[in-house]
């Protein structure tokens, strides 16, 4: 019993007033430091051209696993005397002890850590991740959070990335493909459609001129599905851009004489089984 109440001594160093006073410097200046970041970064990143302003917001993740580490390894000697008997002796009792109680946090937080290295996503890029579709705002320690399209901000642990499929629109670059989909009658020619929308991409002021523009049709039961693909030269500008392909594209395609199915058309027969 006296031996393992020695042992148990000779983890900790010998506590005083300054050693408190020590870590809670360390602790506030460390919470200072992130939230000085946090709020900068952003802000920074957001003055900056579309090209720099990726790089500029995953410097904060980046950051952030460094302020920590670095907190973690000056305060862990002013507590307990470090000698690798000590740290295997210490991590073992921490392990069981927080296992359980943590576990659900300790999951996202190892995935947060793995995602900051393996990088299905990084702050700016535009992910969709079961159901939630939008740009990645914030990367934290447990969970990214999402702005969609409806200007929602959807928190996310990390943890479902190791049983989800995350679907990365730009994977860290600085645009993202859009495609504009048209449904045409299926029995009526198809001249010149290629050529036309092509022409109403070019044309789009979002439109980002290095990336390829490509027309896709194929057959289905009902129509002639098309699809209008090009990349916006601002990512944020996604929608917009889809929205004018759609509707200069409806609207040219009308022009010629092409005829729009907005629905699949039921034949009498189809009603009659479907009934």
């Amino acid at each position: 019993m006296n031996t393992d109440s020695e042992a148990l001594m000779n983890l900790f160093n010998e506590f005083s007033v300054w050693t408190f006073v020590q870590i809670a410097m360390i602790v506030l200046v460390s919470l200072a430091s992130t939230l000085i970041l946090r709020f900068l970064i952003p802000r920074v990143a957001e003055m900056l051209p579309a090209r720099f302003r990726l790089i500029a917001l995953n410097i904060l993740p980046l950051a952030r696993v460094t302020i920590f580490v670095f907190a973690v390894g000056l305060i862990v000697p002013l507590i307990f005397n470090v000698t690798l008997k000590n740290f295997v002796l210490v991590l073992g009792t921490l392990g069981v002890a927080l296992g359980f109680a943590v576990k659900d946090w300790a999951t996202s937080a190892v995935a947060g850590f793995v995602a900051i290295f393996e990088r299905p996503y990084r702050s700016g890029d535009w992910v969709r991740i079961d159901q939630d579709y939008g740009e990645v705002i914030e990367l934290g320690t447990r969970s990214i959070k999402l702005r969609t399209a409806n200007d929602d901000v959807v928190t996310i642990p990390h943890s479902r990335i190791w049983d989800e499929n995350i679907i990365n629109a730009n994977n860290g670059k600085n645009t993202l493909l859009c495609v504009a989909s048209f449904m045409i009658a299926a029995d009526k020619p198809a001249d010149n459609i290629v050529e036309l929308l092509r022409d109403i991409a070019f044309t789009s002021p979002y439109l980002d001129w290095e990336k390829p523009v490509s027309v896709i049709l194929q057959n289905a039961p009902h129509a002639t599905t098309v699809q209008l693909k090009a990349y916006p030269f601002e990512m944020r500008e996604q929608f917009d851009f889809i929205t004018d392909l759609t509707q200069r594209g409806r609207d040219a395609l009308l022009a010629e004489g092409i005829e729009i199915v907005m629905t699949p058309e039921f034949t009498p027969a189809m009603v009659q089984s479907t009934g």
